[in-house]
């Protein structure tokens, strides 16, 4: 593929031209381009780091995530996947982080993305601590239904597609700048894509978020469901919103990262009730009967009795009235999003687009586990993760994806 590797036929039509297709010095790990300068570190994940660029072209901010070279082989399949579902998803739904490109360099393979200026759903919450002592709550039970609503939304749209994120959390929740700020999902490092059910078996995610089944998967033969595991986790982050605390957490165990601290979380699921946690037994009282009788449903052990996203879109509580601040944001958020899908049915007619892309991104993070040959001389690849290069058909007979 130009750099060390076996070559398939392109990535791209132009074979790595837009956006500075000459290699830079090995001392510039974090040259993707001309067009692209750094700004600053946006933070560290388990795969690699987060940088904020501004894009000439489009004369905006964008996120680049870095995940250096050779990439450990057996991260093969969950980068893939990565990439490949924030590609498809992040064009559909406004409150999915879009992927713009997939930059492979001699020393990181690199995606761009969207760039949510207004931080983290924990730094917003975090923020409100201060007042949350006066009034009770962190968030109002208003302000955490419209931001519970767009969330929703985005799980939903998720599972339509067949996609269980696994992952969710304030953490992998964005804002944007607007005021008030329209949530985001990010990080699709743990997500995972199902073609008939959605039985799973790999425990993931984090301690706190995970739902008893998730964190018991390793000791059963059954697996979980997707989508029931996505429910508890959009649970937690509720009543974060709400409380400032999670209902089970490991602090007698800090690393999340030990079985000594999901054996912690899952005795407590197990043996009490969130509602009768030491911790929350006060905290509750500050919470309205409707939002009580919710977390109850979605705090429910057997998974196969606990409520699903279709039937939270039911309950009284989701269905309460919000400011008209919050109403006329989620309303043109709803009609913005059927025009969004109206768009996105066009790719069933570029199937092969789609497909072809799908190559080619497998091609690039496989070349991305080697490192170049010395002294060869390695320009950028790019592939374009935009709407346009699998709908517009001049587009992407231009880049590689179809056949013209």
């Amino acid at each position: 593929m130009g750099c060390g590797s076996s070559t398939p036929a392109t990535h791209d039509g132009s074979r790595g031209t837009s956006g500075g297709s000459r290699s830079k010095s090995s001392k510039d790990d974090f040259y993707v381009g001309d067009n692209y300068k750094r700004l600053k570190h946006l933070g560290k994940g388990g795969t690699g780091d987060t940088w904020l660029f501004k894009d000439s072209n489009t004369g905006s901010e964008v996120a680049i995530k870095f995940i250096r070279r050779p990439l450990p082989k057996v991260l093969l399949t969950n980068i893939v996947r990565e990439f490949q579902i924030q590609a498809e998803l992040g064009f559909g739904h406004a409150n999915v982080i879009k992927a713009y490109e997939a930059i492979l360099t001699p020393s990181h393979l690199c995606l761009v993305m969207e760039c949510a200026e207004g931080g983290s759903l924990t730094s917003y919450v975090a923020d409100k601590w201060q007042k949350a002592q006066a009034l009770g709550l962190f968030l109002s039970e208003d302000e955490a239904r419209y931001f519970f609503k767009q969330f929703l939304s985005a799980v939903s749209y998720c599972h339509a597609h067949n996609v269980a994120h696994r992952d969710l959390k304030l953490d992998n929740t964005l804002l944007d700048s607007s005021d008030p700020p329209i949530i985001k999902i990010c990080d699709f490092g743990f997500a995972k894509s199902w073609s008939e059910e959605a039985n799973m078996f790999t425990q993931i995610g984090t301690p706190v978020y995970m739902s008893p089944e998730l964190i018991n998967s390793k000791n059963g033969k059954l697996g979980y469901d997707g989508r029931s595991v996505d429910v508890w986790a959009s649970g937690i982050l509720l009543l974060v919103m709400l409380l400032g605390s999670f209902p089970f957490d490991h602090t007698e165990h800090p690393d999340p990262n030990t079985s000594e601290a999901h054996l912690e979380v899952w005795l407590q699921q197990v043996s009490k009730r969130w509602s009768e946690v030491p911790h929350m037994a006060e905290a509750i009282k500050k919470l309205s009967p409707e939002c009580k009788d919710l977390l109850n449903r979605i705090f429910t052990i057997d998974a196969k009795k606990r409520i699903t996203i279709e039937q939270i879109k039911q309950h009284p509580w989701y269905n309460m009235k919000v400011p008209e601040k919050y109403a006329r944001v989620l309303e043109d958020l709803n009609v913005s999003q059927g025009a969004i899908e109206e768009k996105m049915k066009l790719r069933q007619e570029n199937e092969e687009a789609v497909t072809n892309r799908a190559k080619n991104l497998l091609a690039m993070v496989t070349e991305a586990t080697t490192l170049p040959a010395p002294g060869k001389e390695c320009p950028l690849q790019h592939i374009n993760l935009r709407d346009e290069a699998v709908l517009d058909r001049d587009i992407a007979v231009k880049e590689g994806n179809l056949a013209a």
